[in-house]
């Protein structure tokens, strides 16, 4: 990398790194075949060791530098309350649907579907995309630039449900997917850092749909619903933040 600046090597570290952790976490699922996280503890322990493995390697830090710059360490209190209230809203949106609409079943071993759901969609893709991505984007630029920055790698990734949905639902996911970059680097910010708010409220995105067997119009009110409530959530402001 001669002749390179050293943001430049960074940056091929960071999105090089990025890819490999992304591949990691798509390839365990694959081949665990954990679609609605059924072997979700299993791909969430890989991804966190891998990414503490790599962070480690790219960036030239010890374990326990690489556990506090991923995001790892004990969260803030706001951003806990933050992502407790805003998933409960959430949660009473999709209850609210299905009292006046109904749904067909809930999937068996809901219970242990949700903890590798948490897993994998919570913790697992927030080490990758907040506390990896976004978190080494945060730390030299403002909150505005550094969301929209990160986005792009989840945006492109996220293309990849055309090969496994319908095209209207995939669309709109991809889209929901974007926009969701913005309220969980908020929710990362409020966090102190850290990735524990965001795969909160993450995992309740993901998993409501997932255990929840319902009609087919259900995903689309369900886009809609998180992308309106999880809005609310960047007018709340990090205190202490200059750099929002």
């Amino acid at each position: 990398m001669a002749g390179m600046s050293l943001e430049s090597v960074n940056w091929v570290r960071l999105l090089a790194g990025f890819v490999f952790l992304y591949a990691v976490l798509q390839g365990a699922a694959t081949a665990l075949n954990s679609t609605l996280g059924e072997a979700g503890v299993i791909v969430g322990a890989l991804v966190l060791l891998v990414a503490l493995a790599v962070r480690s390697i790219l960036f030239s830090q010890s374990p326990r530098a690489s556990w506090h710059k991923l995001g790892l360490d004990k969260p803030n209190l706001r951003g806990l309350l933050a992502a407790f209230a805003i998933s409960a809203v959430m949660i009473g949106g999709a209850a609210t649907y299905f009292a006046f609409v109904g749904y067909d079943s809930i999937r068996p071993n809901a219970p242990w579907l949700a903890l590798g759901i948490f897993a994998q969609a919570g913790i697992a893709e927030e080490v990758v995309f907040r506390g990896f991505l976004y978190g080494h984007i945060r730390r030299r630029h403002r909150f505005w630039r550094s969301a929209a920055l990160s986005a792009a790698p989840f945006a492109l990734v996220h293309l990849t449900l055309f090969a496994t949905m319908d095209w209207k639902i995939a669309f709109a996911s991809t889209v929901l997917s974007v926009w969701l970059s913005f309220p969980l680097a908020r929710l990362y910010d409020l966090g102190g850092g850290t990735i524990w708010a965001p795969a909160i409220a993450h995992a309740v995105i993901q998993g409501v749909p997932k255990l929840m067997i319902a009609d087919r119009y259900f995903p689309f009110f369900w886009i809609a619903a998180v992308m309106a409530l999880m809005s609310l959530v960047l007018f709340i402001r990090p205190s202490g933040d200059s750099r929002s």
